[in-house]
Protein backbone atom coordinates (compact mmCIF):
# COMPACT_ATOMS: atom_id res chain seq x y z
CA UNK A 1 0.00 0.00 0.00
CA UNK A 2 1.26 3.42 -0.98
CA UNK A 3 1.32 6.07 1.72
CA UNK A 4 -1.30 9.20 0.95
CA UNK A 5 0.05 11.72 3.59
CA UNK A 6 3.21 12.91 4.85
CA UNK A 7 2.55 11.31 8.03
CA UNK A 8 2.58 8.05 6.50
CA UNK A 9 5.52 8.33 4.60
CA UNK A 10 7.51 9.55 8.37
CA UNK A 11 5.91 6.08 9.83
CA UNK A 12 6.91 3.92 6.83
CA UNK A 13 10.56 5.71 6.76
CA UNK A 14 10.82 5.15 10.66
CA UNK A 15 10.04 1.49 10.61
CA UNK A 16 12.18 0.44 7.66
CA UNK A 17 15.04 2.29 9.77
CA UNK A 18 13.99 1.45 13.61
CA UNK A 19 11.41 -1.39 13.68
CA UNK A 20 7.90 -1.68 14.33
CA UNK A 21 7.94 -1.68 18.13
CA UNK A 22 10.08 1.82 18.09
CA UNK A 23 7.65 3.47 15.62
CA UNK A 24 4.90 2.30 17.32
CA UNK A 25 6.08 4.52 20.65
CA UNK A 26 7.87 7.30 18.04
CA UNK A 27 3.71 7.46 16.36
CA UNK A 28 2.38 7.35 19.97
CA UNK A 29 4.51 10.33 21.13
CA UNK A 30 3.84 12.35 18.08
CA UNK A 31 -0.51 11.73 17.99
CA UNK A 32 -0.23 12.81 21.62
CA UNK A 33 2.27 16.29 20.36
CA UNK A 34 -0.35 16.68 17.96
CA UNK A 35 -3.30 16.19 19.64
CA UNK A 36 -2.29 18.85 22.65
CA UNK A 37 -1.08 21.10 19.89
CA UNK A 38 -4.83 20.76 18.25
CA UNK A 39 -6.41 21.35 21.63
CA UNK A 40 -4.36 24.56 22.95
CA UNK A 41 -5.25 26.32 19.54
CA UNK A 42 -8.85 25.16 18.93
CA UNK A 43 -7.70 23.89 15.94
CA UNK A 44 -9.19 20.44 13.88
CA UNK A 45 -6.74 17.43 12.34
CA UNK A 46 -6.12 18.40 8.72
CA UNK A 47 -3.42 15.37 7.03
CA UNK A 48 -1.09 17.04 4.41
CA UNK A 49 -1.94 14.47 1.20
CA UNK A 50 1.62 13.40 -1.15
CA UNK A 51 1.56 15.49 -4.23
CA UNK A 52 2.74 13.98 -7.46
Amino acid sequence: RLPKTTKEVWLKQLIERRGKRCAAVALANKTIRTAFAMLSKGTEYQAQAMTA
